[in-house]
């Protein structure tokens, strides 16, 4: 879903849940993994993009963050929940994209209503309960 996701709306989300001190580092966290794993080095890292795979990652992120009251696993955790919803199962979202036949799954405005309202449930979700958790 790129910067405007990952970074912008998780930021302003983060602080619409109260994590103003750390919405900043939430968000930099959760941008930070296409560039830390990007999907096309290697098999393991295409996990954190893809369900089914990428929900096994938001559970062990998630668990790291309430653990370790880490902004940074919370926004790892954050990365592949958003992921996991705009990509499709297996990625099909890009590969109907790639052959021409469905929308580009990384463009957040081009989005149906419904893959956006659930990005942003989840992701408030997982933020309240972090909160919550402090």
């Amino acid at each position: 879903m790129g910067p405007l996701v990952h970074f912008e709306l998780t930021r302003d989300w983060a602080r619409e849940t109260g994590l103003d001190a750390v919405a900043e580092r939430i968000a930099l966290a959760d941008a930070s993994v296409d560039v830390e794993f990007p999907a096309r080095g290697s098999l393991l890292n295409l996990t954190r993009h893809f369900a089914p795979w990428a929900y096994g990652w938001v559970w062990y992120y998630r668990r790291r963050a309430l653990r370790m009251r880490s902004p940074e696993a919370l926004g790892r955790a954050l990365h592949a929940a958003q992921d996991a919803v705009a990509h499709g199962v297996f990625g099909l979202a890009h590969v109907r994209f790639d052959l021409k036949i469905g929308r580009n799954p990384d463009d957040w405005e081009a989005a149906p209503s419904r893959v956006r309202d659930r990005i942003q449930e989840r992701t408030l979700r997982i933020l309240r309960a972090y909160r919550s958790s402090l």
